[in-house]
């Protein structure tokens, strides 16, 4: 048995969650792969998956002193019995799936709130005093979809449109009663109204910002990695991405003589910590960011699982490094506090 520290991934899956050997080596740390049905309570061991510097193996260890939440979802009822013997908020990331309708609301009770979209839960009565306000809105799902059900819905000339991911309506109502209708027809579980922000665009392809928030080793969040989607010329939304591109060289093209950078890393930090402050333990997340035609940032959204391997699209090895080590360094941290 292996005497380096080990570093638990909780998951209900007792598989390899790869991606992460690498940093562990650099760190000289074990991973150990922990599922809820293989702890023992009692002597406070589990039989885990551990990677120990060269492969995956079964191996019953000691209950590690921090674990990565590896779950998807809300807070799982594990973590704090775990937490109850290791802790309290030993165990990070509580939260992988963040609803929008309580990270706004959240995110309104700060000092960021002057950089969210007007949003209300979703009602008949609120899209039609939205198109009155603002003539397009934005009707989404509270919880993550991928952006598969992202609709737009405009107003112009007493005409209504009805767009789904693309530039072009995929129908039209010249009685607000029938928009109403249609819109109701498609909201099947809760949604929300936002106000449309007109994003900033290069070559008629919109942009948005995504970063990356973690902890380092100090615990202590910082922007570990930033990019750029450009959406398909075609479309209204950033999911439907045309291309990744480095943050500098899309805001050097469309802003040329502005610095977005610092102001961007400001308040992904800031939104980090206002939102763990009241959801719990976190280590990372990412945030994403529009700018609008006349440069005003905008927060878009927040997601609690963060996908890393977007950030392959860069071609960055070394920030790849990066931004695997960082959640292993975050938990070192915790073990040893």
């Amino acid at each position: 048995m292996s005497n380096k520290m080990k570093i638990g991934l909780l998951s209900p899956f007792f598989l390899p969650i790869s991606g992460y050997e690498e940093a562990a080596d650099q760190l000289n740390v074990d991973l150990v792969i922990v599922t809820p049905q293989r702890i023992d309570w009692k002597n406070h061991g589990v039989y885990g998956l551990v990677y120990n510097g060269q492969a995956w193996e079964e191996e019953t260890v000691a209950l590690p002193r921090s674990l990565y939440n590896r779950y998807y979802g809300p807070k799982p009822k594990i973590v704090s019995r775990i937490e109850a013997v290791i802790g309290k908020n030993k165990v990070f990331n509580h939260i992988t799936r963040f609803d929008k309708w309580m990270i706004h609301q959240l995110l309104m009770a700060s000092p960021l709130k002057g950089h969210l979209p007007v949003t209300a839960p979703y009602t008949p009565e609120d899209v039609v005093k939205y198109l009155e306000r603002f003539k397009r809105l934005i009707v989404k799902p509270t919880s993550g979809r991928l952006g598969t059900k992202i609709y737009l819905v405009a107003e112009d000339q007493g005409v209504y449109y009805l767009y789904h991911g693309t530039r072009s309506p995929v129908r039209h109502f010249y009685l607000l009663e029938d928009l109403l209708s249609n819109v109701k027809s498609l909201v099947d579980e809760e949604f929300l109204l936002q106000q449309y922000v007109p994003l900033a665009s290069i070559d008629g392809r919109i942009f948005d910002v995504r970063l990356l928030a973690q902890k380092n080793g100090h615990g202590v969040w910082q922007i570990s990695g930033m990019l750029s989607r450009m959406a398909l010329s075609y479309s209204y939304v950033t999911n439907v991405t045309q291309a990744i591109l480095p943050v500098q060289e899309v805001l050097r093209r469309a802003f040329p003589y502005r610095d977005f950078i610092p102001r961007l890393t400001e308040l992904g930090i800031m939104a980090a910590q206002t939102i763990e402050a009241s959801v719990g333990s976190l280590g990372e997340l990412s945030v994403d960011l529009g700018i609008d035609e006349n440069g005003n940032i905008w927060i878009i959204e927040l997601n609690a699982k963060p996908m890393k391997d977007t950030f392959r699209a860069l071609g960055h090895d070394l920030l790849m490094q990066e931004i695997y080590l960082q959640p292993l360094l975050y938990a070192r941290h915790l073990a040893t506090t």
